[in-house]
């Protein structure tokens, strides 16, 4: 049965989760990118999800509420977390430094594995995810992938936003501040 879920993947699903393993590799060290290039993983991450929640929850308004909850939850933490990081803004050169973390490359393989063993349950099972307690246990799931993203997202943006200030510090100074924040 494992070999007939493989073989039945569409090719595009493996290359995606090659795409996020490197990705997770590559920020497992610390490194300065732009910051579209930063920002790509959690706008994949969040559309992932989205979608995700969107397939689950079309028209079910307590798995959106669940999915809410999870959100602001997560999102208010990653935001926290984020800011701990040792994350600094170089606007002038429009790079963002990041510290290396093996988080993301979690967060990735988790989002993968969720929404590859949903489309598996579809498929096969489909009366499995029409129970009564799976949509806003998955909800809940989707929200917390959806808020962590964004939560971090808005905060390397808050971080980059401020360290173009004309009042802002900048090289080990505008660390050392956000790093306290």
């Amino acid at each position: 049965m494992l070999q007939q879920i493989i073989i039945h993947t569409p090719l595009w699903v493996w290359a995606l989760l090659a795409f996020l393993m490197y990705r997770g590799a590559v920020a497992s060290r610390d490194r300065e990118a732009p910051l579209l290039k930063v920002l790509l993983i959690p706008m994949v991450m969040l559309a992932l999800s989205a979608n995700g929640l969107y397939q689950q929850a079309q028209a079910d308004f307590s798995v959106l509420e669940f999915a809410l909850l999870a959100a602001a939850v997560c999102g208010c933490l990653s935001w926290s977390l984020a800011g701990r990081g040792g994350i600094v803004a170089y606007p002038a050169r429009g790079s963002v430094f990041l510290r290396g973390s093996w988080l993301p490359l979690l967060m990735m393989s988790f989002i993968f594995i969720v929404k590859y063993a949903a489309g598996v349950m579809q498929a096969m099972h489909v009366h499995w995810l029409q129970a009564f307690w799976f949509a806003p246990v998955l909800g809940l799931v989707y929200g917390g992938f959806i808020g962590a993203a964004l939560g971090k997202m808005l905060r390397i943006l808050h971080l980059y936003r401020r360290a173009q200030s004309p009042a802002a510090p900048s090289g080990l100074q505008s660390e050392q501040r956000s790093a306290s924040i």
